[in-house]
């Protein structure tokens, strides 16, 4: 009877519009394939660590899970969601009051999924990012849509940011400083107009090194967009990668502030632009890694 009963509530949760709650997105990401691929190799450098998709603020899990529901979920193309390849996308959502512990104390509001670690060597990873038509633009307030930052005290070494420093909307890539790059010139990767209601395939390729020959390239939708050459992490960081919606500063507007959504899908990660399998997202390894 259990065994009935548990196979019943399995199927209510498969077969409904999304899987209802945070703790259900972290148990179902870690075999999703639909969603990742090539995560289960990375690891922390103190190998005691586990290695698991976690939630970016474990205050979230503290909280009334009522307040939360909304925050992030496994959403199915059944149910008219976007989704990129396959049956399933990932879905975030910031409200006005989205902060909780640190966060809520500094500013700020985020629900971001992240993993460790990505630093080996040479690698690459990739992702889809679907902005929705009415998609809320909140400058002044500062956006990331995704991160690569190091588990220290540094600030991340590459964002994926909502605005320029002075500009409003659009997707655009900022190099923190402690990696030679420069906070107040972000280099614009895709405009607005072109990204919301569009599904953005994300690829970044990376040597990880606190020497001065390594890269951080980016392309966006099969073309390279952006290049650090240098370096990209100090001495035995751990970076890890983040996705989700992060906002910061909030008191630079007079709130509440509009609700925020994004969707992303295809999230890949490989020690070779072959291994990430792209041709079903419609590229070639051969044409990207020809590009300069």
């Amino acid at each position: 009877m259990k065994k009935i009963l548990g196979i019943l509530f399995l199927s209510l949760l498969l077969g409904g519009s999304s899987f209802a709650g945070v703790e259900e997105v972290l148990k179902e990401i870690k075999k999703n394939k639909d969603l990742v691929m090539g995560f289960k190799n990375v690891k922390f450098l103190d190998t005691s660590r586990k290695n698991i998709w976690e939630i970016n603020n474990a205050d979230i899990l503290k909280s009334e899970k009522e307040t939360r529901k909304h925050v992030l979920k496994i959403v199915n193309k059944a149910d008219n969601y976007p989704v990129r390849l396959g049956d399933q996308s990932l879905r975030f959502e910031v409200r006005h009051g989205d902060g909780w512990g640190w966060d809520k104390e500094n500013d700020r509001e985020r629900v971001e999924l992240k993993i460790c670690c990505i630093n080996k060597k040479i690698n690459w990873t990739a992702w889809s990012i679907y902005l929705p038509k009415d998609y809320n633009v909140v400058f002044p307030i500062r956006t990331m849509l995704g991160q690569f930052h190091n588990d220290g005290d540094n600030p991340p070494a590459f964002t994926f940011e909502n605005q320029g420093v002075l500009i409003p909307g659009s997707y655009w890539l900022e190099v923190d400083r402690y990696v030679g790059g420069n906070n107040n010139n972000p280099k614009l990767l895709i405009d607005q107009k072109d990204m919301l209601g569009k599904w953005t395939d994300m690829l970044v390729n990376a040597k990880w090194t606190n020497n001065k020959d390594g890269f951080f390239k980016v392309w966006v939708n099969g073309k390279l967009k952006a290049q650090h050459i240098g370096m990209t992490q100090e001495k035995m960081d751990d970076m890890l990668f983040h996705i989700g919606i992060y906002r910061s500063f909030l008191s630079r507007t007079s709130g509440p502030d509009p609700t925020q959504i994004a969707y992303y899908d295809e999230i890949r990660h490989a020690k070779s632009c072959k291994k990430l399998k792209l041709k079903d997202l419609g590229y070639s390894c051969k044409e990207i890694e020809s590009q300069n």
